[in-house]
Parts: structure tokens; C-alpha cells; sequence
């Protein structure tokens, strides 16, 4: 018979009982074993019951987080702390990663990208699309030297070139009236609108935005045709009494002719109006009988090709030698 009495010595001690402790916890602290227990455990503390309903006892897919704030605080607390050793184990050997950090490391690349974003622009912001201001009064001061250096040649312009300048400029103003200036239908219904149209392809070929506007329903077609028709405006109302026009060279409105005073309201409406009617026609005519039917027909920019866009548009082809290019030149093709 064994006495249990004797054993009492082999009882442990409350050392023995601290130092087996700490063991423990320090086992806990370099186990990736022990961590993966905790993890699962966590796990399982998390999961959802099952579906009581559910004959075969599955478990329904967890519901989605919502994006709320206290929700994703919840979710950066490692699970280290929340099983209360995060002071003891550390959390890369049970794999975890710090949800906050992870989140300061995206905020951090969406702010780069931000930030790269505003110092590399889109192509299109790249591209400043602006109006070439000193080629166009070029062009326009060009187009009204040749139109002034034929009137010379005509003799109802040379022989009024005498005289004081300012009076005669003043007077010829002051007889601006009614409609029929004495020309006949030509200079009033296509010569002088044939000169609007080309003071208007002025404004589109120094325009980056209006010279690659293609006949349509768009806004931006209509907006740029609209400013072309601003400017030739300008530059017919600068050609019949402006400094340099036929107020001052010729003194046209000085006189009167077939009854009729020569300075009236014609020119200044239906140069800049009909000349616009003629860009839009140009325009149509290039879309759809050059680009949609010939040049589609043809082996690239042949010889017919050439030819056919520089009569069929004129203005157009005309304005293209104002500005030193050929007469067939188009912009997008």
C-alpha cells in the first residue's frame, strides 16, 4: 500500500507554477502554430450560426461589411489584440497585416496619383487650342491689298484719289443709305459674297478648333462658322469705311451712281452673310461629294483629286494661297 502522504514533497511550487507560465507565453509568442490557432479560433468566434432552416445545416455566406467607419475600425484591430496578447505576440508571425498602415500606403498612392495627374495633363489639355492671331490679320491685310491694288486699275477709283483725305472719308459715310448701292446683281449677289467667304476660311485656317470641324449637327461646327461669320463682318464693315477702304481710297458714297447712292446697306449685310452660306456649301461639298464619294473612290490624293477640290470649293483653295499652301490642301486629310 502506497502512502500518499509521501508524495506531498513531489507537490508543485508556486515558482514552478510561474516559471511553467511564462514558458507557455513565451512558447505563444514564437509558435506560428499557436497563432494560427488563435486566428481560427477568432474565426470561428466571428462566423455566423448556421441557418436552422437549412436541411443540410450550411452556413449562408457572411454578409457584406458595410462602408461605414466604425466598421472598418473594427476590422484594422488585429486579432492579436482582440484576444488580448497583443503585447506579448507579435503580430507578423501570426501573418497579419496592420489594416491601418495598409490604408495609409493607398491613400498615400491615390495622393501621388492626384498630384501626377495634375502635372501631366490629358492630350487634350496638352494641346492648347488657340487662335493664331498674326498669320490672320496677315492673310486678312494681304487679301485687302489685292483687292485694293485691282480697284487702282479701274478708273472710277483713280480719279478720286485727290482731295483732302478726312473730309471726303467723313462725307463718304455720311451718305450711307438704303439697300441698292448701283452695281449690278454679280458684284452684289457673288463677287462681294465670294469675298466673305474667303475672309471667313481666314478665321477657320487660324483656328485650331474651326479648321478641324467637319459638316454636322454639332455644336462646335456651328459655333466656329458663327465666329467666322463675326470676323468676316469685321472685315467687310473695315473694307467699305474703315482707314484702308473704299471710303478712303475712291471716296466711294461721294458720289451717286444710276440714282443711287454708292455707299448702302448691301454690301454690309450680304458680304458677311451669304459669304458664310458659301462656307457651309464648301463644307458640304467636301464632306460628301470629295471625302464620301471621290477621294474614296480614288487611290489617295491623285491628280483628280487635286483638281476637283480646288474648283469645286474656291474660296477655300483661295484662302489656302493666302496663307502659302496649295490651293487642295485639307487639314485632317
Amino acid at each position: 500500500m502506497i502512502d500518499i502522504r509521501d508524495r506531498g514533497s513531489s507537490a508543485p511550487t508556486p515558482a514552478g507554477i510561474a516559471a511553467m507560465l511564462f514558458g507557455l507565453l513565451l512558447l505563444a509568442s514564437t509558435s506560428p502554430i499557436f497563432g494560427q490557432m488563435a486566428e481560427v479560433t477568432a474565426a470561428r468566434v466571428q462566423a455566423p450560426e448556421r441557418n436552422a432552416s437549412s436541411p443540410i445545416g450550411l452556413t449562408e455566406a457572411p454578409p457584406k461589411i458595410a462602408e461605414h467607419h466604425s466598421a472598418a475600425v473594427q476590422d484594422e484591430v488585429p486579432v492579436s489584440r482582440r484576444l488580448g496578447f497583443s503585447r506579448i505576440v507579435n503580430p507578423s508571425v501570426l501573418g497579419e497585416v496592420n489594416l491601418t498602415e495598409t490604408r495609409k500606403w493607398r491613400e498615400a498612392e491615390s495622393g501621388l496619383d492626384k498630384m501626377n495627374g495634375k502635372s501631366k495633363p490629358d492630350d487634350d489639355e496638352e494641346e492648347e487650342e488657340k487662335f493664331h492671331w498674326k498669320p490672320a490679320l496677315a492673310q486678312s491685310s494681304l487679301f485687302l491689298a489685292i483687292k485694293h491694288g485691282a480697284r487702282l486699275f479701274q478708273k472710277k477709283t483713280y480719279r478720286e484719289l485727290g482731295g483732302p483725305f478726312f473730309r471726303d472719308w467723313g462725307n463718304s459715310i455720311k451718305n450711307l443709305r438704303g439697300w441698292n448701292d448701283g452695281d449690278g446683281p454679280f458684284t452684289n449677289n457673288l463677287a462681294h459674297p465670294l469675298q466673305g467667304s474667303v475672309t471667313g476660311w481666314i478665321f477657320i485656317n487660324n483656328s485650331d478648333r474651326a479648321k478641324r470641324q467637319e459638316f454636322g449637327k454639332s455644336r462646335e461646327y456651328w459655333k466656329s462658322r458663327f465666329k467666322a461669320l463675326a470676323w468676316s463682318t469685321v472685315w467687310s464693315t473695315q473694307f467699305e469705311f474703315g482707314p484702308v477702304s473704299e471710303a478712303t481710297i475712291g471716296n466711294v458714297g461721294l458720289r451717286r451712281k444710276n440714282g443711287h447712292s454708292t455707299a448702302a446697306w448691301t454690301d454690309l449685310v450680304l458680304t458677311p452673310i451669304v459669304g458664310t452660306a458659301i462656307v457651309v456649301e464648301e463644307d458640304i461639298v467636301d464632306k460628301y461629294i470629295l471625302k464620301n464619294w471621290i477621294e474614296r473612290k480614288s487611290n489617295g490624293v491623285t491628280t483628280r483629286v487635286k483638281v476637283l477640290r480646288s474648283l469645286l470649293t474656291p474660296t477655300a483653295s483661295f484662302s489656302n494661297l493666302l496663307r502659302g499652301r496649295y490651293p487642295w490642301k485639307r487639314e485632317a486629310r
